[in-house]
Parts: structure tokens; C-alpha cells; sequence
């Protein structure tokens, strides 16, 4: 039986760096149990609309953009992807969801997943006017073949509302130090450094930025740094983006979003 879709549109969806709401357009499998009536309800729980046939939803980042979603994944083994137009209203909107799918479908929901939102080219709106992309310092050492290492323990505001210690790692031309055309920005994004701790592995992968580093490297003149933000409030996070776009050895900026496969532990 092929896969049917609903299909959605929204103007309500707020990045994690905050702003005006933007329209969207997405959707969600729709599961052959589920009746008309809980499509209805996942609706007006998103506060989105389904679209029509040809409908067009204008000024859309279609190319470049991706909602936040939960993941909600059934004892059977199905699973339905929703988006969650606002991130403050993460937990809240889990729950009320996997109550109605539990009650209408009649199947446990044994896993809630949060996967984060995507913005895969920010450098074209944060970039300001005449910055222009300039090779600089590599992240490589000029000589040898082992890169220094910049390791960090730091204070991390999830959007579950709870803080935890994670861990940073990134390549530097620096020992035990950011990598140093970068050394503001990282700064800001990973706040107070902790004592290096909590070695173990973590179901949280952290909202961070992707740069593609521009560098003299004639051989190889792009790097990828990936710097992650430890506050959650939106204000910081757009801060640390149009930093990290005005620097000119950025080339190309991408953003991911919090992500957590076992989001389901804040659902009480």
C-alpha cells in the first residue's frame, strides 16, 4: 500500500533565532488507521491548515530550510514526523500530540524523538553588506600532520528546559585553544567553560553552526568547524550566527538545531 501524506502549510514557524513567524509548507505520513478526525486534531495542535491541490504558500525557504519535528515511533514499529512551529512550546506539544495518537489509533507511542531544524545556507541572510569572503589562517598546522586539539566541557541549556554539561571538540591552530581567527565567536557560542567531566556518551546532539572555513590552503582551501551554542535564548543564537558570518573567512554557514533520539524522558 503506497505511503499517504497530509499535507500542510503554516505561517506560525519560529526559528531558533527567534524573529517574525515565517510561512512553511511540509507533511506528515499519514498512518491507513488514522481517521479524518485525529488529522483534524494533530491540525489544530500545530495551529496549521492542510493545503489543497496546487495551492501556493508564498515567500517560502523551501531550498534552504527544514522545521524542527518530533518523531513519534508506535509499538508496532511505525512512526509519524510532525513539525513544532515553536520551540517554547516543544514539551507541550509531545504530549498533547501523543495523547491523541495513543487514544485514536489505539497503539502505544513508545518513543519521541526531537529532531532539530535545518537552515542550510545563513551566510546569504546574516552575511552584512561588503563582507566579503577572504582566505585566512588554516585550521591545519603549517608543518606537521597532527592538528592541535581544542577540548572543552561546557554548560549547555537544552530545549527540554534542562542544563547539561556537554562536550566540545574541535580542531585549532592553537593548543587547548580555539581555533584563532575564530576565537571571539567561539567564545560567546560555548559561554563559561567547565572542568572536562562526563566523559560518557549522550543522546543530546547540541544546536550548533557548520562553517566552511576559507583558507590559504591552495591544496584545500575550505574547512568545516562546527561550533556549538550553549544558550538556549534566541537573542544569543542569532548573535552568534551574524558574528560567525561576518567573520570574512567564512565562506558558507549551515545551522542545526537540538536534536535528542530519547526526547520521550521529559514527557511526564
Amino acid at each position: 500500500m503506497p505511503t499517504n501524506f497530509v499535507n500542510i502549510r503554516g505561517d506560525n514557524y519560529v526559528s531558533d533565532r527567534g524573529g517574525d513567524p515565517i510561512p512553511y509548507r511540509t507533511r506528515f505520513n499519514r498512518p491507513p488507521s488514522m481517521l479524518p478526525a485525529t488529522v483534524a486534531d494533530i491540525l489544530a495542535t500545530l495551529a496549521v491548515q492542510e493545503t489543497t491541490l496546487g495551492e501556493k504558500v508564498a515567500c517560502l525557504n523551501a531550498q534552504t530550510f527544514e522545521p524542527r519535528r518530533l518523531k513519534f515511533t508506535f509499538a508496532n514499529g511505525g512512526s509519524i514526523s510532525l513539525p513544532v512551529p515553536t520551540r517554547d512550546q516543544i514539551i507541550p506539544t509531545a504530549l498533547a500530540i501523543r495523547n491523541t495518537l495513543q487514544t485514536d489509533l489505539g497503539i502505544n507511542v513508545v518513543c519521541v524523538s526531537l529532531i532539530g531544524e535545518e537552515w542550510k545556507r545563513l551566510d546569504q541572510e546574516l552575511r552584512p553588506a561588503g563582507v566579503t569572503p577572504t582566505p585566512g589562517v588554516d585550521v591545519r598546522p603549517v608543518t606537521g600532520t597532527k592538528n592541535p586539539v581544542y577540548t572543552a566541557a561546557i554548560s549547555y541549556e537544552s530545549d527540554s528546559g534542562r542544563t547539561f554539561v556537554e562536550k566540545v571538540r574541535m580542531n585549532s591552530n592553537v593548543v587547548n585553544a580555539p581555533f584563532s581567527p575564530y576565537s571571539a565567536e567561539i567564545g560567546t557560542a560555548i559561554g563559561t567553560v567547565l572542568p572536562r567531566g562526563c566523559g560518557s556518551a549522550t543522546s543530546v546532539d547540541p544546536r550548533r553552526y557548520v562553517v566552511d572555513v576559507l583558507t590559504t590552503n591552495v591544496a584545500n582551501p575550505v574547512r568545516k568547524m562546527i561550533i556549538p551554542v550553549a544558550d538556549d535564548d534566541a537573542a544569543d543564537i542569532l548573535q552568534v550566527g551574524t558574528d560567525l558570518a561576518t567573520n570574512p573567512q567564512t565562506l558558507c554557514l549551515r545551522y542545526y538545531g537540538e536534536s535528542d533520539n530519547t526526547f520521550s524522558r521529559f514527557l511526564t
